[in-house]
Order: structure tokens, then C-alpha cells, then sequence
């Protein structure tokens, strides 16, 4: 069965290009990707604990990366003629995107998970806990 509603996680990897190439191998005219970055609280926190960065700077810097990232991918995805919707939360991957899955009705998220295969904390944590805990179905693209 195709998914109709697409939860896509975005960041500057090169694996989240992997994920987006794998949203749009599902796109058609039924189905809806929605574009997400996480404004990510820890990665404020190390930026802020290893540099001269303030809090509210370092939220600051990580918001415009993350919006050029989405409206990248937004470009990417109009062009295939995918249907797109791009947003921006704050706070924990881990906690924000199952909670956005279950309140669009995605019907399956995609992630992009690093070829570390669960040496690196981050993105392999992250796949790892929304396996373990959305209420969708979860796609890890390597």
C-alpha cells in the first residue's frame, strides 16, 4: 500500500538527500510529503558549551541553516512534481517527529541514518528510538 502522507526528517547530511530521494520514489499525485528540520536543543547546547556562541545565537544560526535545508528540498521535490509542505520545530528529533507523524496521519516517516551504524549518538539513535517508538511505519535510508 502507498503511503498518502510522507513525515520526511531534514538536516545537512547526505543521507537526509538519500531519504528525500527515497520520499520522492513514493510521491504521486495522493500522497503528501511534509519536509521537517528540528531546531535541535542539544545540538544548541554544544554549540553553546564549544564556542563564544549565546544561546539564543546558536538557536538563531541552526533555524537559517535549517530553513535553507527545507527550502532546498522544497525546490527539489516541486521539481520531481511531488506534493510539499516544509516546517520547522524545536526541541528533541526523538520526541518531535513521532508527535508531528501522529498529528498529520503520516502514514511512514523516513530518516536518513549515517553509515556509522550506530557509532555516532545522533542520527542512528534518532532512527533507532522512532523504530522503536512512532505509531508509523519507519523508513531508515542509508
Amino acid at each position: 500500500m502507498k503511503p498518502k502522507t510522507i513525515l520526511l526528517y531534514v538536516d545537512s547530511s547526505k543521507e537526509s538527500e538519500a531519504a528525500l530521494k527515497a520520499a520522492l520514489d513514493f510521491s504521486g499525485p495522493q500522497v503528501t510529503i511534509i519536509a521537517v528540520n528540528v531546531v535541535n536543543r542539544q545540538t544548541v547546547i554544544q554549540l553553546v558549551r564549544g564556542g563564544s556562541k549565546s544561546i539564543a545565537e546558536a538557536e538563531v544560526e541552526l533555524e537559517e541553516n535549517g530553513w535553507c535545508y527545507l527550502y532546498n528540498t522544497e525546490e527539489i521535490a516541486k521539481s520531481a512534481g511531488a506534493q510539499i509542505v516544509i516546517l520547522q520545530e524545536s526541541g528533541y528529533p526523538e520526541e518531535v517527529l513521532p508527535r508531528l507523524a501522529q498529528g498529520y496521519g503520516a502514514d511512514l516517516i523516513i530518516v536518513g541514518q549515517p553509515a556509522s551504524h550506530g557509532k555516532d549518538v545522533g542520527q542512528s539513535g534518532l532512527a533507532q528510538q522512532l523504530i522503536e517508538h512512532a505509531a508509523c511505519a519507519v523508513l531508515v535510508v542509508k
